[in-house]
C-alpha cells in the first residue's frame, strides 16, 4: 500500500506554504484561526497527507471533540473521533506525543482495534498548567508525519489551548 506523506495534502507532491519563511506560515495560521478553529485546522489538514485533524478537550479520562475537520465533508467524523481516539490520546497524554504511521503494528498499542491506522497527536497544555487536550491528526489508511509538519504543530499548539482549557 503506497504510503502518503506530509506536505503532498490536496496540493499534489508539495504544499506551497511550505516555501515560505516559518514565521510567515504561522502568521497564515494565526489569521486563519481568527476566522474560526475549523479553518485553522483545515489548514493543518491541507499540508498533510492525513483525512482527520481534530482537537480534544480531556475530560475525566476522555477525550471530548471540539473541532473534527474531515477532508472529504463527511459529518461522521466528528462522532466516530470522540469514540477512536481514546487510547491513542491517553498515550498521547501519557507521553507528550505519539506518532504511529500504522497503529495496527505498532508494539506501543495492546490490542488495538480501532480502524485508525495512522495517527500525529500532541498534548496541549496552558504554561502553568494540566495536559488539557490534544491536538491530532488521523487516517484510515497508512500516513507518514514529516519531522517540520510535527514541528509545526509544536508551533502552533500554543494557540489552540485556549479553545480546550
Amino acid at each position: 500500500m503506497p504510503i502518503s506523506y506530509a506536505c503532498e495534502g490536496r496540493f499534489g507532491r508539495h504544499h506551497p506554504m511550505i516555501d515560505i519563511p516559518f514565521e510567515d506560515q504561522l502568521l497564515t495560521f494565526k489569521t486563519r484561526l481568527q476566522h474560526g478553529l475549523d479553518s485553522a485546522l483545515e489548514l493543518l489538514n491541507d499540508r498533510t497527507g492525513f483525512r482527520y485533524t481534530a482537537l480534544h478537550r480531556f475530560h475525566v479520562g476522555a477525550l471530548i471533540p471540539v473541532c473534527v475537520f474531515d477532508r472529504f465533508g463527511e459529518n461522521r467524523a466528528y462522532l466516530q473521533s470522540a469514540l477512536l481516539l481514546n487510547e491513542l490520546g491517553n498515550l498521547t497524554l501519557a507521553n507528550g506525543e505519539f506518532v504511529s504511521s500504522d497503529c495496527s503494528q505498532d508494539g506501543r498499542l495492546e490490542a488495538h482495534i480501532s480502524p485508525i491506522i495512522s495517527y500525529c497527536g500532541l498534548v496541549l497544555m496552558p504554561m502553568d498548567g494540566p495536559a488539557c487536550g490534544v491536538l491530532s491528526h488521523f487516517a484510515m489508511d497508512r500516513c507518514e508525519m514529516k519531522p517540520c509538519e510535527i514541528a509545526f504543530m509544536r508551533a502552533v499548539s500554543p494557540l489552540l489551548v485556549n479553545f480546550v482549557d
